[in-house]
């Protein structure tokens, strides 16, 4: 089950390679995908070759930005 597993995590990492580079006006952010699919801001980082704290930074843009909330200036 533990492989399989990993199988299904590089086909979404390659799904999630594809929407990156997708030339797209309104681009699907792949951290909010990956975090809805469950996976944690560490194994996003790893599949994305981004930064734990980039991740939880753009999953938290993302959210907002989906749910129109905005925040403070500072």
């Amino acid at each position: 089950m533990e492989e399989l597993v990993k199988y299904l995590a590089a086909l979404v990492a390659l799904q999630v390679r594809a929407l990156m580079e997708k030339d797209d006006p309104q681009p699907v952010k792949p951290e909010l995908l990956l975090a809805a699919a469950g996976f944690t801001a560490k194994e996003i980082a790893g599949l994305t070759g981004k930064t734990v704290p980039a991740v939880a930074k753009a999953i938290t843009r993302a959210r907002a930005s989906r749910t129109g909330k905005r925040g403070s200036a500072a």
